[in-house]
């Protein structure tokens, strides 16, 4: 500020070239600076689907301390390292993403049954989509991943 008042430019602003000419503009202010109130963080709170949800299944949610982890499930599930496998992302209703491996030979109500190991007393009326587009229902439940051509892809779970 000394050498703003002395008309000189301040080192903080000189430019590297002397020719370059410098021009700042002042405004005298004789306020001291007061903070302002903090403003809130955008994005912070709890987030809402825009699908439509029937009172069913509101009232089937599942509590909020098993939403932050994926537990293994303990189902009757066997993987035979023997036969081919393949792995299936499943993106859950939740925001839960999980990797499971599975035998070609399993069938999407394997699929299901996992996921419903996995999220003990959630909802069971659900959707499994293909992800792609477009996306695909899997509505047949006694297809195989092979038939079903989900090998090696992401299964995605609607409500």
């Amino acid at each position: 500020m000394q050498s703003i008042m002395k008309s000189e430019c301040p080192k903080e602003l000189e430019p590297a070239d002397r020719r370059t000419k410098v021009h700042l503009d002042l405004m005298r202010q004789e306020d001291n600076y007061s903070e302002h109130e903090q403003r809130q963080i955008p994005f912070q709170g709890v987030g809402r689907t825009l699908c439509s949800r029937t009172d069913a299944t509101a009232s089937e949610t599942v509590p909020a301390a098993s939403l932050k982890t994926a537990p293994l499930p303990a189902t009757g599930l066997v993987v035979d390292s023997s036969s081919p496998t393949t792995s299936i992302q499943l993106r859950l209703a939740d925001g839960t993403r999980m990797i499971s491996r599975f035998n070609l030979n399993h069938t999407v109500r394997d699929l299901r049954a996992f996921i419903e190991a996995s999220r003990p007393g959630g909802a069971r009326n659900y959707l499994l989509l293909t992800m792609g587009f477009p996306p695909k229902q899997l509505t047949d439940l006694d297809l195989t991943i092979e038939e079903a051509g989900i090998a090696n892809s992401v299964v995605i779970q609607k409500f």
